[in-house]
């Protein structure tokens, strides 16, 4: 998969409020000495500051913003977009409402880049929501252009979301053919070991009836060259086995390999006492083989279950006004990852998609003064 480089914007900028002079414990007092102590870099100090500050100012949307800045930078996204939500709410100031709803969709978005890693359906949901905020923000001021320009970023990440989504969906497809597969070839080895167990009971039992004779030794013979063989088969079936899950621990040996080795060196005992006409011996070896062999069916069957149970579940990371409103973060190195688990396709994505190329449209068209056509179609 390719490497490529995103450019969130985050907005950085703390709001100032009024100092009332003289009352250096007043809420005024307190956000002045949370800024100090944020721009500073201690977050901590800065959260403990404007905690003090709403207490005697519980409705003030500055406070809460500024809260919201201090928890991002710590990298609490859940605890920043709390923040930042009850900013929203309680401003009736449209820049401030607008910049609030900008960082909500901030915070959705590194959700979003901590699941996918886990859950490609819990970062999908994430990245809509971003995408979400970031349309909110443009809705109450439409000149905001970094949030145009994040919704194009999170876009690029949903389309590759999407697109690991169904190659997990595929990769998931296979693995289950394969292991059905195997299931149907053990199916037929335990067949022909059963085949090969009757067979060796029926000459021992001519013998016992009518006498021993170089026919029965000649089976004997063709009954040891039939277990040989066998022996191969199962060495293949073993060799070519699947691993069950979607990743497997080189140090643990999977159950289905274990039984099947167990098989195999029952099935090389077998073959080696019917070549030395010790039937009675090479029953006992059969009869463990035979029951090696029914165990790694049974367990490779418990693994094709929880591989599927794993599908059905699956599909499953600012503020008195200082220097500036908005700042752009440092580039973010994107790294997309294959290894995820399978997970359900979210037709819900689909329409976020669709209806942020809708909108990207219309702005276009707005700003521009006519009809411009996309840059790309997703």
């Amino acid at each position: 998969m390719s490497k490529g480089f995103v450019y969130i914007v985050v907005v950085s900028g703390i709001l100032m409020m009024a100092p009332v002079y003289g009352y250096a414990d007043s809420p005024a007092g307190l956000v002045s000495e949370g800024n100090a102590a944020y721009l500073s870099g201690e977050y901590d100090k800065a959260l403990s500051s404007y905690d003090e500050a709403s207490v005697e100012a519980p409705e003030s949307p500055h406070i809460y913003f500024n809260k919201g800045a201090a928890l991002y930078q710590k990298g609490d996204y859940s605890g920043a977009a709390e923040a930042f939500e009850k900013a929203a709410l309680k401003s009736k100031d449209i820049q401030l409402e607008a910049k609030s709803r900008f960082n909500l969709g901030n915070c959705a978005y590194r959700e979003a880049k901590r699941r996918q890693d886990s859950d490609l359906n819990k970062a999908l949901e994430a990245c809509a929501k971003s995408i979400r905020h970031y349309q909110e923000a443009l809705a109450l001021v439409p000149d905001f252009d970094e949030a145009a320009g994040n919704i194009e970023v999170v876009r690029l990440v949903m389309k590759t979301i999407l697109d690991n989504i169904n190659k997990q969906k595929e990769a998931a497809k296979q693995q289950q053919e394969a292991m059905q597969q195997a299931a149907d070839k053990l199916k037929d080895l335990i067949k022909k070991q059963q085949d090969a167990l009757d067979r060796n009971k029926q000459i021992r039992d001519e013998r016992r009836q009518k006498g021993d004779s170089q026919k029965l030794k000649d089976d004997v013979q063709d009954l040891a060259r039939g277990q040989k063989d066998l022996q191969a088969e199962t060495e293949a079936v073993a060799k070519n086995m699947p691993k069950p899950g979607c990743r497997s621990t080189p140090a643990t040996e999977n159950p289905t390999e274990k039984h099947l080795k167990n098989a195999v060196k029952e099935q090389t005992a077998a073959s080696g006492n019917l070549e030395q006409d010790h039937t009675s011996e090479a029953k006992a070896n059969q009869e463990k083989a035979l029951k090696e062999l029914k165990d790694a069916l049974s367990s490779l069957s418990e693994g094709q279950k929880a591989g599927g149970q794993q599908q059905e579940q699956q599909g499953g990371e600012g503020q008195e006004q200082a220097p500036s409103c908005t700042d752009t973060a440092p580039q973010e190195k994107e790294d997309q990852h294959e290894d995820t688990a399978a997970a359900q396709l979210s037709d819900g994505a689909h329409d976020i998609l669709d209806e942020e190329k809708e909108n990207k449209k219309q702005r276009r068209m707005r700003s521009a003064g006519g009809y411009r056509d996309v840059d790309k179609d997703w």
